[in-house]
């Protein structure tokens, strides 16, 4: 028993002894082989890391139960990510972290992967394997990423015998049909520290850029005139600016569209707009449930709840919500009003200022006739202003000229008046239109707006007078058809609304055929609130958003979809001049003055020849008449009754006698 036991524990002793020494230099050859194959895999997840989140934190999911070299690799993984980190152990997973958005790292030779499917579609994922895998393998991992999770944001790092490594992901609709995936995409090539050709690992356009014509769930919103759809009892058709932006992203990614909708077919349209706020949870439990790949419609920030797991695309348009009102819905102006709104204030005080320039005119020539005193003269230039005949005539070349033009311009002046003051008495007379939100307040209006309307008023309300009287007498539209509100408005005329501009002058198209008019009702000018929109609303981290995004980002920047939008009525708002009623202006009534001052001057030209020209005569006149009477009172001497006259009595009948012939110089 002894030699036995001696020779047994001999031989191995002996047994150890070799393997110690033949099977050591082995393990740390394959040790040290190992770790040279994998430092250019971990050099290049750390560049990956680095280069795409340097400011992220990225979890490292690992199974600590693997073999020794398992667990090497796992040092050797974690120690590779430089960016700050949380290593998660697959046993300390929780259903609270698949909720997370986040970048994910792990290996995925041990098959645990399939705890992180769940998280949402915003997550990043980098799939490491540590040695080369037959496309088939990487290509099913790729598969149930999508299958599972719709990610698109997968991208595999693959370890190959040559020393390098090839960066993969996936393309969901290949040649092999729509949402089956075809062999793994090489993105790029690791050599040598660097990626050969630098492409974007993370970018979408290879991905969903050809869809290669599978279809797509869009589910549409009701909101006209920015979305209207209609079902012509086969399928939905679709028109305005949802409609075509859907049409153009699918010419764009090559997907046909299967168009749905949340409420049923035999629904009338015109009652969609007051049940907005249930159709979008429909539309946002649709997007998250997968039963809708694409929302396209009219989708406002303002009214877009956080609470659901969805996201809006960029904005590329502008709701303006303000007040429509009845036509001339203010108070009456007074009776008196109607003989002087006939001029504007300019035009008014023109006329006045030529009255008294007229005045003081025929004040200076007042020896005419009977016209000695300024009452006399303020009378007959009334007289004549007011288009009335008179008796007195000028003598004068230049106040003949004078006259004759002031009254071509009293004939103008007149005729306007009188065309003016006919149109104020025969139509009866209207309220003042509403330019300012403080009318409509203090006004008897009933004021109304939308369950919509309401929620992003409540949201956006500041606490001023103005706002607080605002909201006590607001109230929310009834539900029925809003073209039966439009007709409230302009028949009974007891309302004042408060909602998109657009979304109004829609419904108001049928009662503005009816009574033959462009708009049959008014707008206030301006916004008083102002929402951003957009087309589209997709689930959160949808494989979509970076494509439909760069088409809304284009569309914007071209101005494309500003124009269809305009042509829907946004800027169909009446201006200030059409509101408040049309004067005449003095614009339209300069060339009567111009013509009349041109005048003035032309009759001063000649009062000025006419008076050099008489001093001239009155000259002449005096040599003759002195000639002939020096004559015939010296001749005469045996006349008692008629003496010689000396030169005092001569000047004194030549004032006279001037005055006779010329009666208006003084």
């Amino acid at each position: 028993m002894n030699i036995d036991y001696q020779l047994s524990f001999f031989f191995t002793v002996l047994n150890v002894t070799t393997v110690f020494a033949f099977g050591l230099p082995q393990i740390i050859s394959s040790k040290t082989h190992q770790n040279v194959s994998t430092t250019e895999l971990f050099n290049c997840l750390s560049n990956v890391t680095r280069t795409y989140f340097d400011r992220q934190s990225i979890y490292l999911h690992f199974d600590e139960f693997g073999t020794v070299d398992y667990m090497a690799n796992v040092d050797s993984f974690t120690e590779a990510v430089q960016s700050p980190k949380v290593i998660v152990p697959y046993s300390s997973f929780t259903d609270e972290q698949q909720l997370m958005k986040g970048v994910f790292a792990f290996l995925a030779e041990d098959l645990l992967y399939v705890k992180l499917l769940n998280i949402t579609q915003q997550s990043y994922f980098l799939a490491v394997w540590t040695k080369q895998m037959h496309v088939n393998y990487i290509r099913l991992v790729f598969r149930d990423f999508w299958t599972y999770g719709k990610h698109i944001n997968v991208v595999g790092l693959v370890m190959m015998d040559d020393g390098t490594v090839n960066a993969y992901t996936y393309k969901p609709f290949s040649n092999y049909g729509c949402s089956k995936l075809g062999r793994p995409f090489l993105l790029d090539n690791w050599q040598n520290g660097r990626f050969l050709w630098g492409v974007d690992l993370f970018s979408q356009k290879p991905k969903t850029g050809n869809m290669r014509g599978c279809e797509l769930k869009c589910v549409g919103n009701e909101h006209p005139p920015d979305s209207v759809m209609r079902h012509d009892g086969s399928r939905w058709t679709t028109s305005g600016v949802g409609g075509k932006v859907l049409e153009i992203l699918a010419k764009y990614l090559n997907f046909s569209p299967v168009i749905t909708s949340p409420k049923s077919s035999n629904v009338n349209e015109m009652y969609s707009w007051y049940d907005s706020a249930d159709v979008l949870n429909n539309i946002s439990v649709m997007l998250i449930t997968e039963e809708a790949d694409l929302a396209f419609g009219w989708y406002s920030f303002a009214t877009h709840k956080s609470e659901y797991n969805t996201k809006l695309a960029r904005t590329t348009s502008i709701d303006c919500l303000g007040w429509a009102v009845p036509y001339r819905a203010g108070p009456p102006p007074k009776s008196w009003t109607n003989y002087v709104n006939e001029f504007d204030k300019v035009g008014w005080l023109f006329i006045g200022s030529m009255f008294v320039v007229v005045v003081g005119v025929f004040y200076f020539f007042r020896k005419l006739k009977k016209l000695h005193g300024v009452d006399s003269v303020v009378f007959f230039v009334y007289h004549m202003t007011i288009d009335q005949p008179t008796r007195v005539q000028p003598i004068w070349c230049s106040l003949r000229t004078f006259t004759i033009h002031w009254l071509w311009y009293c004939m103008v002046i007149n005729v306007a008046y009188k065309a003016s003051l006919g149109s104020f008495m025969t139509v009866p007379p209207h309220g003042i239109e509403f330019t300012r939100m403080d009318q409509i307040l203090n006004s008897q209006l009933i004021t109304m707006a939308s369950p919509q309307s309401l929620q992003i008023i409540n949201g956006t309300t500041t606490t001023t007078r103005i706002s607080r009287t605002f909201m006590n007498r607001l109230q929310q539209l009834p539900p029925t058809n809003f073209e039966h509100i439009i007709d409230r408005l302009v028949i009974k005329r007891d309302i004042a609304l408060f909602e998109v501009k657009r979304f109004m002058y829609y419904y108001s198209k049928p009662q503005a055929k009816r009574i033959k008019v462009k708009i049959p009702i008014r707008f206030l000018p301006g916004c008083l609130l102002r929402t951003h929109t957009t087309q589209f609303m997709l689930n959160g981290g949808s494989y979509l958003t970076d494509s439909v995004d760069a088409l809304l980002s284009t569309l914007f920047e071209t101005g494309i979809v500003d124009h269809w939008i305009t042509h829907l009525g946004s800027n169909k708002v009446l201006p200030l001049e059409k509101i408040r009623g049309r004067v005449l202006k003095f614009v339209r009534l300069k060339e009567a003055f111009l013509f009349l001052f041109f005048s003035y001057g032309i009759a001063f030209v000649v009062l000025v020849g006419e008076i050099c020209w008489s001093k001239r005569i009155d000259r002449r006149l005096l040599q003759l008449l002195s000639i002939r009477r020096s004559r015939t009172d010296c001749t005469d001497n045996t006349s008692i009754t008629t003496p010689c006259r000396g030169p005092d009595q001569s000047r004194h009948y030549q004032s006279k006698s001037s005055r006779k012939t010329l009666p208006f110089v003084h």
